[in-house]
């Protein structure tokens, strides 16, 4: 997110359409303003006008790149998404690593989005306010949550092929994997106390979740024709502050 002073200087500028080439910046700049204004009034209180006067541009220049408020949001989170998809999350990234050392980075990522203040205020948002507006959740949840999974789905496969995992179905087990991280994260969100999430012991939280899906519960003598069986885990501090 960008600082203060960089935010006052940003909305003082003359507004109205941008100059040629200044596109991705100026979206950059609305995405960020678009935060804040999400972060301090909610969904259902902020609006176009909002984003429009943080960002110091015309409502028209936000129509010209977003349908409407829900477009915007899940380009705030889709942004959060693309940097982890560029970076760690990348093919080329997940591809040099083996099972284990994939699915902890993965958890990484993951849980330190989740003990991100405004990350985790983000989600609470949609969380909340998705019952009210149906559309704010589906936007959400093709623009971010899909493409996360088939990052994983992506990874699995790959890995079946190299022989690497044995898996049935890897659309299934990439959702079921990333459930196990998130659940007990977003519960403390949603019910715990403020600092609930930062109390959890996210790295423990994520090797045991790697164990328990790359291992299964069974011993190994008794373990099926699959490689492993999943079963519920939760991490070593429970949030129960609700």
């Amino acid at each position: 997110m960008q600082d203060g002073t960089t935010v006052k200087s940003s909305a003082r500028r003359r507004v109205g359409r941008p100059r040629r080439g200044t596109e991705l910046a100026r979206t950059d700049l609305l995405i960020g303003a678009a935060t804040r204004v999400f972060l301090r009034d909610g969904y259902g209180s902020a609006s176009i006008d909002k984003v429009a006067s943080e960002a110091g541009v015309s409502t028209r220049t936000i129509y010209e790149r977003f349908k409407n408020k829900a477009d915007l949001l899940g380009a705030v989170i889709c942004r959060l998404v693309d940097r982890d998809m560029e970076t760690t999350l990348s093919v080329d990234e997940l591809d040099r690593l083996e099972p284990r050392q994939a699915l902890t980075v993965i958890g990484e990522v993951i849980t330190g989005h989740a003990t991100n203040p405004d990350s985790a205020a983000l989600f609470r948002i949609v969380a909340t306010e998705s019952h009210r507006f149906p559309e704010l959740a589906a936007k959400v949840r093709t623009s971010a949550k899909q493409r996360l999974d088939a990052a994983v789905a992506g990874y699995f496969q790959r890995q079946i092929g190299r022989g690497s995992l044995r898996l049935g179905d890897p659309q299934r087990a990439a959702a079921l994997f990333l459930h196990m991280v998130c659940a007990e994260l977003h519960e403390c969100v949603l019910f715990g106390a403020p600092d609930a999430v930062a109390q959890l012991d996210c790295p423990a939280h994520v090797q045991h979740v790697v164990e328990i899906f790359l291992n299964g519960a069974l011993p190994r003598e008794e373990r099926p024709g699959l490689s492993f069986s999943i079963t519920p885990v939760v991490s070593h501090k429970k949030c129960t502050d609700y």
